[in-house]
């Protein structure tokens, strides 16, 4: 009797295992490094230990080799269930659709049985929302996303005579502040300290200030007008602080940065992000965060990746993978991502979370560069982006800012390169 009764439960035993089993692995191919991929790794341990789905992790070290990976996966049928990626890259990957593969649109979960209501969704900052979409429907959902700030010495702007707690709001008042900054002691053309540095790809920061102006970088056809006279006047403004006013300069990658927590330099802009990777314990002066200034009007460009979906994992490996995302969107988390990291929230109620609010008390500044999401436009989805940016880069803006060139000749030159490719 014993051994039938045995023999009787071993099936039913079996068949309620497979009725719970989930994959084995979620992976996610990723860029997060240093204390961000710390972070990261830490709440995929926790999201695993509370769904019970192995999340793994793949590090592709770089957002070239990401890019190259995600579009060599699409054409082997080999993709990760969920990945980083820019919008325009999520374009390209939409393009490049196949019959069995291609990009999972994460609106057939947010509007599923276990989707998203609508309170919810008007949690969301609208613009992280608006460049996830595509014809009113989410392709991705929000990840690490930044805003561009500046960080200045308070110590500096006291011996200079200017009020710490009153960052420039306009680009006229930043070029004032910059010129009471900038030291030259024994007057020999080469500042002991300057009063503002730039990295050598200021293509960011040009965008801010092109839309600050009332410029765009495409129009509604799809061509780049980044050589408008709008955007001709914020280069020759940039360029003008490095070859005029001299009270700049530009450096490779991110040096700038070693330059202004050395003291040598009194204001850089860079990522929200940043601010993870200054060791607080080697910032000797008073740190203070603001908001970018301003042109006509206030406007920054969002930037950093979104989360997508491929469509050929399994149905339960998708579903797991919306698990995920749910998770790291939600207002706990998000407010948590965003306090280690210097990302963004994805929601605005993550502001209150107790989290933020420390970190809003700890460092001066930096709730007000959080709300310039309020007015943040996203970075362009096009996929002549993909090649653009470079463009406007190497051919747009470095040849202005190294003096070779008037901003006007250089901007339509490569206004001319990227629109004879398309």
């Amino acid at each position: 009797m014993k051994k039938l009764l045995l023999c009787l439960l071993v099936p039913v035993i079996a068949m309620a295992g497979c009725g719970k089993k989930k994959p084995s692995q979620l992976t996610f191919w990723h860029v997060m490094g240093g204390p961000l991929g710390k972070t990261m790794e830490a709440m995929a341990g926790e999201f695993t230990k509370q769904s019970g789905v192995k999340l793994t992790m793949v590090n592709m070290g770089s957002y070239d080799a990401l890019s190259q990976k995600l579009m060599a996966s699409m054409a082997a049928g080999n993709t990760p269930v969920l990945a980083q990626a820019y919008e325009a890259w999520t374009s390209q990957l939409l393009e490049a659709r196949t019959k069995d593969n291609g990009v999972q649109p994460f609106q057939d979960f947010v509007g599923g049985r276990d989707g998203l209501d609508s309170a919810s969704l008007a949690d969301f900052y609208p613009v992280m929302l608006a460049e996830c979409s595509r014809d009113g429907r989410l392709v991705s959902m929000p990840f690490n996303k930044s805003v561009p700030v500046y960080y200045y010495n308070r110590d500096l702007f006291r011996k200079a005579g200017l009020d710490p707690d009153r960052f420039p709001e306009t680009w006229d008042e930043f070029l004032a502040a910059a010129k009471k900054l900038t030291i030259d002691r024994n007057n020999d053309g080469r500042p002991e300290q300057y009063g503002t540095a730039m990295s050598k790809d200021a293509t960011w920061l040009f965008q801010c200030m092109l839309l600050q102006n009332g410029g765009r970088v495409f129009d509604d056809q799809g061509r780049v007008v980044f050589d408008s006279p709008a955007g001709i006047e914020a280069l020759q403004f940039l360029a003008d602080l490095n070859n005029r006013h001299k009270v700049s300069f530009t450096a490779q990658g991110f040096e700038y940065q070693n330059d202004f927590l050395s003291g040598r330099v009194a204001m850089i802009q860079s990522s929200s992000a940043s601010l993870a990777y200054m060791k607080q314990d080697s910032i000797t002066f008073e740190l203070g965060i603001a908001p970018l200034p301003r042109f006509k009007k206030r406007a920054v460009v969002l930037s950093g990746t979104n989360i997508i979906m491929f469509r050929n994992a399994s149905k339960g490996a998708q579903q797991h993978g919306w698990e995920y995302v749910k998770y790291m969107t939600a207002t706990e988390q998000t407010a948590r991502w965003a306090a280690e990291t210097n990302y963004l929230p994805v929601r605005r109620s993550a502001l209150e979370q107790e989290v933020l609010q420390a970190k809003f008390k700890k460092y001066r500044g930096l709730k007000d560069a959080y709300r310039q999401l309020e007015y943040a436009q996203p970075e362009p989805s096009d996929l002549a982006w993909l090649k653009g940016r470079s463009r406007m880069k190497e051919d747009g803006l470095q040849p202005a800012m190294d003096g070779t060139m008037p901003a006007a000749q250089s901007l339509r030159n490569a206004a001319a390169k990227i629109n004879g490719t398309r």
